[in-house]
């Protein structure tokens, strides 16, 4: 931003303007130039503004969908995991009770028994 010289001022060629009502117009010219860049400058920010705040509510809204699919694989995935510790508890009790009608003798370890058949006398 430039300074504004209140006296002597300056036209484009470099010159001072002669007479004080001109010098008046040409810093009054000077000002509304200076604040008309502003009001642009103003205009742009609000502009990026605008476009932030709607990328922000973008990202937002985005974020709310990753945390929520987030937690449906995670739910998703803990159901798996304890399926898969069911069926591993299942086999192992599956496995215990073989071993144990094994060790009582419910199931014939013996193959040296032979099956009891009906004998005939003539």
């Amino acid at each position: 931003m430039g300074k504004i010289a209140w006296w002597p001022v300056k036209d484009q060629d470099g010159e001072e303007p002669q007479g004080s009502l001109q010098g008046i117009h040409f810093q009054l010219d000077e000002v509304t130039d200076q604040m008309k860049k502003n009001l642009k400058k103003i205009l742009q920010v609000e502009n990026n503004l605008h476009d932030l705040l709607d990328t922000s509510e973008k990202m937002d809204i985005e974020a709310k969908k990753l945390r929520q699919k987030s937690n449906e694989v995670a739910r998703s995935c803990w159901w798996k995991n304890i399926k898969l510790v069911e069926a591993i508890v299942v086999v192992a009790l599956i496995i215990v009770l073989i071993i144990i009608l094994l060790a009582t003798g419910v199931i014939p370890v013996n193959a040296s028994v032979l099956p009891i058949t009906a004998t005939t006398t003539p």
